[in-house]
């Protein structure tokens, strides 16, 4: 009885036993997993483990970043989120939007990096005799004033336009507004210019986000957004851990800082302005920094030291030394990404597809404004195209008035988020500019000074008008513009000059002449392209005596050069045609065109003709007067009509944000002919070595002509020539 009682309860006990051990392995195996915080941080994730990434600020240095990432990547490690300032916005911001390590390094070296910085040309367009309001001002000496007449710029060294365009052009495929909902979650960190207050972008318009937290205070001008003035995060958070954690508590925290040593940096590494007004930042915000590195789970720091801010080269050792610091952590990295809690590896995804229910244009006035609103009816009741407002965000931001554009998606009522209207805040251009810039050379007795005044906005909202006046021992002028608003891409525009040359052609005594011109020239643009009809007068008084004579005029542009000052690619076209009461064809024509075939090497080609009549002195053709041929310049040829062509092969040596140093091979021929019967003959080949860019603009030449003369000579400055016989 007793085994009988003994061999029971062994049975129940087991059966107990078993139970429990099943609903141990049920409650185990089969509960729902619960995230580390109330908040739940995940769906349907098949891996553990992840980190967020800090990446700092440090211009060009930055490129460490791309390896840090490269060596995330090969060891699998899950990023849960991306924090950024400066550079590392960018950086993070294209990883972000779903770019590998591989692609980004690729677009980097791809790239013209200075080129986006020294992009002062890129909005402005070759425009012989001033036939269009005066857009973005080229300077050594310019002064912005507001309407008041107080000074208020420029705010920075460079522009910097076309680096917002090209970040557009590599986030044209993110089609939301929420970086919560990137492929990694992501934040940038920009600065109140007015409080100093870091200011954390988690949403809005990507491109313009990331240019904002770019801004470097005094290099790059601050960028405005949704009614701030945004600069570099660098002054307020340059390793934002602190903001890393508020976002994404419960990770570990891995911050790439480029400034470990702020404050013992090589003298060699001081290269520039920039590279001083960085190390100051750095300085100012090192206690900043230490706070912030303290609380990072982990610290990675390459070598970049050696490396200026904005470095023009180097870029390929910059990414290796972030690669070799990364590799030096991996263990690390692997170890506490293990620790850290689940989450969903694909990002999120909006729920709806928005749809533009509205386009407004803020800035530009209602007339201006509608205009242009109108080009953008085709969107409404369509679904959201980013490509499509970026596209539409380049071609404002080339107009002449227009500073910046800034794009932005807003719902239209809290109730209904997916119908969203699209936004363009446009920052002007200042009412008033004064700019002095000058020319000089030993090719030749033209020298001069000249003063810019652009005003904007006087009779009307949109409207333009300048004033510009030149001086030298051999020339005066003064010529005074003005240009009605832009409306349906049509404008009015009247111009009254007056001049005084000094001329010595080849074979002729020296004469000097006095011209006064009056135009009024109705324009029609499209794209790249402007095309002006109306009349144009001119009275001259010159040794041969005094002449009055009017007619029709026509005038054609249409432009496609990346860059005024430092063109690698596209053409630029310019023709005027005069028809006076004299019954003579005053033209001139030219035709330059770039062809890249190198990253840093291009050919050009350059055709021009100019049409007039010899025997008067005010329609005199000259070969040579804007240096067409240099060895010519100082004693041009007269004639009725002139021919020349140039070819020639170029390549930038070094690019900076400044500018460039590059160099050339060309060579160069030209005619000069009596009623189209050639009367002589010129060619020469030569090398020039240039420094074009935002404030030097210089150029050192040797010169092999016909005769067999060797000329060596230099030109300081941009040529604004004003001595053709066209008004």
């Amino acid at each position: 009885m007793r085994n009988l009682y003994l061999t029971a309860n062994r049975k129940l006990y087991w059966t107990f036993f078993s139970l429990f051990t099943a609903l141990t392995f049920l409650v185990i195996f089969l509960a729902p997993a619960q995230p580390a915080s109330g908040e739940e941080l995940s769906q349907n994730t098949d891996r553990r483990g992840g980190i967020v990434l800090v990446l700092s600020g440090g211009g060009t240095r930055g490129f460490a970043h791309i390896g840090v990432l490269k060596v995330l990547e090969r060891e699998n490690i899950p990023i849960a989120g991306i924090v950024g300032t400066s550079i590392g916005s960018v950086i993070g911001g294209l990883y972000a939007s779903g770019y590998s390590a591989d692609e980004i390094l690729q677009i980097v070296i791809d790239t013209d990096i200075m080129g986006l910085l020294a992009d002062a040309g890129t909005r402005l367009r070759t425009d012989s005799a001033n036939h269009r309001p005066s857009g973005e001002v080229l300077s050594p000496m310019r002064i912005d004033f507001n309407k008041k007449m107080k000074v208020v710029g420029p705010l920075g060294l460079l522009p910097a336009t076309a680096l917002v365009n090209f970040l557009a052009k590599y986030t044209g495929h993110i089609q939301t507004t929420d970086f919560n909902s990137l492929s990694i979650p992501f934040a940038c960190v920009a600065t109140d210019l007015s409080t100093g207050e870091a200011l954390v972008l988690r949403n809005g318009n990507l491109a313009s986000s990331i240019r904002a937290s770019a801004s470097i205070p005094g290099v790059l001008e601050p960028w405005p957004l949704n009614g701030r003035l945004l600069v570099d995060g660098g002054l307020s958070a340059n390793l934002p851990v602190e903001i890393a954690k508020q976002i994404f508590p419960d990770y570990p925290i891995v911050a790439v800082n480029l400034s470990k040593q702020a404050t013992s940096k090589p003298v060699e590494s001081f290269n520039s302005i920039v590279d001083v007004m960085m190390q100051t930042i750095d300085i100012m915000t090192l206690e900043n920094m230490r706070r912030n590195e303290a609380q990072a789970d982990l610290l990675i720091y390459p070598d970049v030291a050696a490396y200026s801010m904005l470095d023009s080269k180097g870029y390929d050792d910059i990414y290796a030394r972030g690669l070799e610091a990364a590799e030096m952590k991996v263990h690390e990295l692997v170890a506490i990404s293990s620790e850290s809690p689940d989450f969903l590896a694909d990002g999120k995804v909006e729920s709806a597809e928005r749809v533009v229910r509205r386009v407004r244009i803020e800035g530009l006035g209602e007339r201006a404004a509608a205009d242009l609103e109108k080009n953008y009816r085709g969107w409404i009741d369509k679904p959201y195209d980013v490509n499509a407002v970026n596209r539409a965000v380049e071609r404002m931001s080339k107009r002449e008035e227009v500073a910046t554009v800034d794009a932005n998606v807003r719902p239209v009522s809290e109730s209904q988020p997916e119908d969203v209207e699209v936004v363009f805040s446009v920052e002007k251009r200042p009412p008033y500019e004064l700019a002095i810039n000058g020319y000089t050379t030993n090719l030749h007795e033209h020298r001069w000074l000249d003063v810019t005044l652009n005003a904007r906005d006087l009779a009307s909202m949109g409207d333009a008008a300048s004033v510009i006046g030149k001086y030298g021992e051999n020339e005066w002028g003064l010529n005074a513009r003005y240009f009605t608003p832009i409306i349906d891409g049509a404008q009015w525009g009247f111009a009254l000059g007056m001049r005084r040359d000094k001329i010595e052609p080849l074979g002729m005594d020296r004469y000097e002449i006095e011209r006064y011109t009056a135009r009024a020239v109705y324009y029609k643009e499209r794209d790249d392209s402007r095309f002006g009809i109306g009349i144009a007068g001119q009275h001259s008084n010159a040794g041969s005596g005094s002449d009055n004579s009017y007619g029709p005029y026509l005038y054609y542009n249409s432009d496609t050069l990346d860059n005024l000052l430092m063109p690698s690619s596209g053409y630029s076209f310019n023709t005027q045609l005069w028809w006076n009461t004299h019954g003579v064809w005053v033209s001139r024509t030219n035709l330059t065109t770039y062809v890249p075939y190198t990253n840093n090497m291009h050919f050009v080609f350059d055709f021009g003709l100019e049409t007039g009549d010899k025997d008067d002195q005010a329609f005199r053709v000259l070969l040579g007067d804007q240096e067409e041929l240099y060895s010519l310049s100082r004693r041009p040829p007269a004639g009725d009509q002139a021919v020349w062509a140039k070819v020639g092969i170029g390549k930038n040596f070094s690019h900076s944000w400044w500018g460039a140093v590059r160099g050339e091979i060309f060579a160069g021929y030209g005619i000069i002919m009596d009623n189209w019967s050639v009367d002589e003959e010129a060619w020469e080949t030569g090398v020039t070595l240039s420094v074009p860019g935002q404030f030097l603009n210089g150029k050192v030449l040797i010169v092999y002509d016909n005769h067999g003369e060797l000329t060596i000579g230099y030109t300081l400055g941009v040529a604004n020539w004003s001595n053709s016989p066209v008004p």
